[in-house]
């Protein structure tokens, strides 16, 4: 385009960005839609049946019966872990973005649209760490289904990233 036509014609944008990169992350909308407040203290523990108890077992008259006690639970424990994204604008561009013309509001906020791409990248990328066994970045990354399944017990459950 030439300077001519650039410096006297208006571009009209769609106030809108496709987003053709990201797609769903299925398992992170359903952890994150699932969330709930931490409580108190440094980790969260939550009992999980782990076994079956003692088995039963068919009996006639006085017969014995089972009397035998079972562990069957453990507690899972969770300590808190954080996730942070990066979202830098110059003021220079945000200063130019704002003071475009009003005239048919058809131009896109910037500061906005930054905001939520960076959003939806973290979602996905915090997806991405529920599949892992949470050694990353020096075990600071969230505890992942990777070390929540028991791979010699779940042959089918096998993934990899």
């Amino acid at each position: 385009m030439s300077a001519r036509l650039d410096t006297t014609t208006n571009e009209e944008l769609l106030p809108k960005v496709v987003n053709t990169i990201l797609g769903d992350n299925v398992l992170a909308t359903r952890m994150l839609a699932a969330a709930k407040k931490w409580g108190s203290g440094q980790k969260i523990k939550v009992p999980v049946k782990v076994t079956s108890g003692t088995s039963g077992q068919s009996f006639s008259g006085f017969d014995g019966l089972p009397t035998n006690a079972s562990d069957t639970r453990i507690n899972m424990e969770f300590a808190p872990k954080f996730y942070a994204k990066n979202c830098a604008l110059a003021f220079t561009d945000l200063f130019q973005n704002v003071n475009q013309s009003d005239a048919a509001k058809k131009w896109i906020d910037l500061a906005e649209l930054e905001m939520e791409e960076r959003a939806i990248e973290m979602a996905d990328e915090i997806g991405t760490l529920f599949y892992s066994d949470g050694t990353g970045n020096g075990s600071k990354d969230f505890l992942g289904l990777a070390a929540l399944v028991d791979k010699l017990h779940c042959p089918l459950f096998s993934f990899s990233l």
